[in-house]
């Protein structure tokens, strides 16, 4: 008799006291009952590990797991590694879900005969209550994998979030993809394995709640984080053409490329403006052209594993090294 639970939740836990017990509660009053949640202890310096471990004692199905802090890539990985379930969800620790969220993303699976699930998604606000409904023309229905890469390359009726959707744990077992440890991990990963599924179930409703706070990714987007957008951007052009399909996905990615360039012109002036710092404004305009450009090129050729970025920003409001050795001298 095979007692794995149907589903495994990981969540990855950080500096989020605040937030948890709404989030675990939220997946406590699930209406699908067959599951397990790995909550990953990412070294986390508050008392989200306390309430975490008292949560546990309380419902077995519920396990917390102790590592030293790998941020969230490596922790998400871990817990990869230790689900039993025959489908896999990732949730954010300062977000949390309706009561239905596993039970509709499941029947959807079902429904359709599909290897993953994705659904709509509201944005919270922890403060006053208010939830407000990511725009969205989707509706109940299935997916090609091709029709769904599409979407999903591009970032216009799909996006790479890792947390709004069910995957079967066998796109993750089967083919070693796991999360890079870098900003922007998502579209690194989503679109590699969804590559692997045989189709995408999705649900019109919105199942997930988004928490939106002071210091997301996007909203203090600095260097290493542009670079790290350009990188995941060429993650997937790699991974298609190293594994044959490129040209099959090719307008798909020039897209996107065309928008992660135009987004890093905005992010790039912004970062100057904050500082009060103009004085490599141009060089980094000119680095972003210059990715821009290896990026699509004809010439790029694949390599095994992750790619870099081959050329490097320089992060405004820093001090030059003549006037570090001043202060050092003073």
């Amino acid at each position: 008799m095979n007692n794995n639970p149907k589903i495994s939740v990981i969540l990855p836990i950080y500096k989020v006291e605040k937030f948890l017990l709404r989030c675990l509660f939220s997946i406590k009053r699930q209406t699908f009952k067959d599951y397990e949640v790995l909550i990953i202890n990412d070294g986390s310096p508050d008392r989200s590990p306390e309430i975490a471990k008292k949560f546990c004692r309380n419902d077995k199905r519920f396990k917390l797991y102790n590592k030293q802090n790998g941020g969230l890539s490596d922790a998400r990985n871990f817990g990869i590694e230790r689900v039993r379930g025959e489908y896999i969800a990732f949730i954010d620790s300062d977000d949390h879900i309706h009561k239905d969220f596993l039970k509709d993303m499941y029947e959807a699976c079902k429904k359709y005969d599909a290897d993953m699930a994705i659904c709509k998604f509201m944005y919270s606000y922890f403060n006053t209550g208010l939830k407000l409904p990511r725009p969205s023309l989707l509706k109940s229905c299935e997916l090609t994998k091709d029709q769904a890469l599409d979407y999903l390359i591009r970032d216009t009726k799909l996006q790479s979030y890792a947390w709004n959707k069910l995957y079967k744990t066998k796109l993750f077992k089967d083919t070693g993809i796991r999360y890079p440890y870098m900003f922007f991990e998502d579209i690194a990963t989503s679109s590699r394995i969804l590559y692997h599924a045989n189709k995408l179930a999705v649900c019109g409703r919105h199942l997930y709640f988004y928490e939106k706070r002071f210091g997301s990714i996007m909203g203090t987007m600095n260097m290493e984080k542009i670079s790290d957008y350009w990188r995941s951007v060429l993650a997937e052009r790699n991974y298609f053409q190293h594994a044959g399909v490129y040209e099959k996905y090719k307008p798909a990615i020039l897209a996107f490329a065309k928008k992660a360039h135009d987004i890093n012109i905005y992010s790039i002036i912004r970062q100057h403006i904050l500082h009060l710092d103009f004085r490599k404004i141009r060089y980094n305009l000119d680095t972003n052209n210059d990715i821009f450009r290896y990026v699509i090129s004809d010439e790029y050729a694949a390599i095994d594993g992750l790619p870099e970025v081959p050329y490097k920003f320089i992060q405004p409001g820093r001090k030059n090294k003549s006037t570090k050795e001043r202060e050092l001298q003073a």
